[in-house]
């Protein structure tokens, strides 16, 4: 007999949340575009909605539903803008940093490219020229060994002198700035 009542009353809550369904899925779903003008978003939030009540359906009063779902509906509407709007924030904010990051990086990027041809400009003139050859020209070493009679081993010792010189500026200014 107890079984009886429960499916009795199961049935009922069933039937209940059927027909709230069924009367107020549409304008819910209109409701839900006032706010926020994508279809697809309008429709989780309905589902959401309807999700709610049926969790609520026991202690739900059918003449009172129908203003939860409403009332729930506008939270969940609010809720989604407000962190869609966080994420725009954010959003820009980072575009924002990576743009200011990017012209830092830029200008020091300027500044090593300055320091390494002013560097370059100082080395001794074999040096230099090999240095110009092999790094803003591109050749490679074999056609600066033949251009500069040297063999492409003594191209090598120049190219290694150069970097030398290059590295040694950069790594005492990086320990100056420590």
């Amino acid at each position: 007999m107890k079984k009886k009542k429960e499916n009795s009353r199961s049935d009922t809550l069933k039937d209940n949340f059927e027909k709230l369904f069924k009367e107020n899925y549409s304008s819910l779903y209109y409701y839900a575009l006032h706010f926020i003008p994508d279809s697809e978003i309008c429709k989780d939030l309905v589902s959401d909605t309807f999700y709610f009540v049926w969790e609520n359906i026991k202690t739900l009063r059918m003449e009172t539903a129908k203003v939860y779902m409403y009332t729930h509906l506008q939270r969940l509407c609010i809720d989604y803008l407000r962190r869609l709007g966080m994420i725009v924030g954010k959003t820009e904010s980072y575009l924002a940093m990576l743009r200011e990051w990017n012209e830092n990086d830029w200008k020091e990027s300027e500044e090593r490219i300055q320091n390494i041809m002013r560097l370059i400009e100082q080395m001794p003139t074999l040096t230099r020229t090999i240095m110009e050859q092999c790094y803003i020209y591109k050749k490679k070493y074999i056609e600066v060994a033949e251009m500069t009679g040297l063999s492409e081993s003594g191209v090598r010792k120049h190219v290694m002198k150069g970097l030398n010189i290059i590295r040694q500026y950069f790594s005492v200014k990086y320990k100056k700035r420590q």
